[in-house]
């Protein structure tokens, strides 16, 4: 029983090696870039309205508040940040965060080659989710401007995680969509606005989050600069590894990089009351049919073991 209590007490650390996390839920409700010294707008040109992202309560991966970045009201007013990343310029690094988009809505962000869009705006790839003005877009999928022949699928009306893995010394790209692949260890390539000038890239400005057309609408929380790279180790404490929603109603949620082989819950006493091996990333697990309480689920990933607190 007691080795039961000291497991389940063992909770994870997930920021020891982050440069900097975007906490939500520390700011007031309204717009997003006053209150973060990584975020602002994209600087405003001649004939168009940029407006910022929004501090919103309506939808929240832990806590709760995240940002919004809403539908365009029009072709020419939309919302459109900057979350700057230091104008990196060797080393690997993880850029994470998770991300809802409502059934019917959709999204898009870019990597950028330098904060602040100077000295010349570069887009080190543009992702889109869903239907979007991309031609090879599609329902359901995130999808790449730089290869249309790649996709990774997503939910719809749930949290999912976004990885990037940029190695400014080799100048790759690494891509995961809730633990799909999207794209693995491209050139990290920088394009000048309309596609003008592709060249190999070796600076990691900042990630550009804009209102895509008049169907956009999507949410980011937890986001999350990573010196290194979050893929390539089972180490809990590097990967990406999270449970939702908590408290949890009907069904928990995991989302993972890896497979999760085992997943064991216990209640405040120590007992055993549920253990299956989904042998799955990022599966799910039924929990309608628990009493109200606190648990303690332990997840298996490779040979880690970890354990999170939950409340039902």
């Amino acid at each position: 029983m007691k080795k039961l209590y000291f497991l389940a007490f063992a909770l994870i650390t997930f920021s020891a090696n982050a440069q900097f996390e975007i906490d939500f839920d520390n700011m007031n409700l309204g717009d997003v870039s006053p209150q973060s010294p990584h975020i602002e707008l994209w600087p405003p040109s001649t004939g168009v309205t940029i407006t910022d992202a929004q501090v919103t309560n309506e939808q929240a991966f832990s806590g709760t508040q995240s940002i919004v970045l809403r539908e365009q009201p029009s072709s020419t007013s939309f919302d459109d940040i900057l979350v700057n990343l230091g104008n990196r310029n060797s080393g690997t690094w993880s850029v994470t965060w998770m991300m809802y988009i409502p059934s019917g809505k959709v999204g898009y962000w870019n990597i950028q080659e330098y904060e602040n869009t100077s000295p010349v705006p570069r887009w080190n790839g543009q992702f889109h989710a869903g239907v979007t003005s991309l031609p090879h877009s599609m329902a359901g999928h995130i999808t790449f401007d730089q290869n249309e022949n790649v996709s990774a699928p997503y939910p719809d009306d749930q949290w999912f995680s976004v990885t990037h893995v940029i190695n400014l010394n080799l100048a790759t790209h690494t891509v995961d969509i809730n633990g799909t692949r999207l794209i693995d260890e491209v050139p990290y390539l920088g394009f000048e606005p309309g596609g003008a000038n592709p060249g190999i890239s070796f600076m990691l400005g900042a990630v550009n989050f804009f209102s895509v057309n008049s169907d956009n609408r999507y949410y980011i929380d937890d986001f999350k600069l990573i010196e290194g790279n979050v893929l390539s180790t089972n180490d809990f404490s590097a990967n990406e590894f999270s449970v939702f929603p908590n408290p949890v109603r009907d069904n928990l949620n995991i989302s993972s990089n890896e497979v999760v082989s085992n997943v064991a819950i216990y209640n405040v006493l120590g007992s055993l009351v549920h253990q299956s091996a989904p042998n799955a990333v990022s599966p799910s697990i039924d929990m309608s049919t628990f009493k109200s309480g606190v648990y303690f689920v332990e997840v298996t990933i490779g040979n880690s073991k970890k354990t999170v607190k939950i409340v039902k």
